[in-house]
């Protein structure tokens, strides 16, 4: 069923040392979960890891950057799509919208793309 969503957050960057790729980066966190890389998503690790750990984590192919994301759900009313740069290089977003036409990865990108 669709609804009305309004979420907040911080999304912190996981950096990425000059020795691994981000995909070997996704890798490593799979495995420290004990989560093996299913065959499905063809070794593309970013993908299982934004997919099956349910929004813990988020890929923002503008900056080719991956982000652990925490979240917690607001009432809702009008839509909010912002997001915030701070000090400590995090990033704090609000989120609310009605999820029947786009998913919380789609609108997360475009409150990411609002910080250009």
């Amino acid at each position: 069923m669709s609804e009305i969503v309004h979420y907040r957050g911080v999304a912190t960057k996981i950096e990425q040392p000059n020795d691994k790729t981000l995909i070997e980066v996704a890798e490593s966190i799979l495995k420290e979960r004990n989560i093996e890389l299913d065959e499905y998503y063809e070794g593309n690790s970013i993908k299982q890891l934004c997919e099956d750990m349910h929004y813990e984590f988020f890929y923002y192919p503008g900056t080719n950057s991956l982000y652990s994301i925490t979240r917690e759900y607001v009432d809702q009313c009008d839509d909010i799509i912002q997001a915030e740069l701070k000090d400590n290089g995090t990033i704090e977003y609000d989120l609310k919208y009605y999820n029947g036409g786009a998913g919380f990865e789609e609108f997360l990108e475009e409150a990411f793309d609002k910080l250009k």
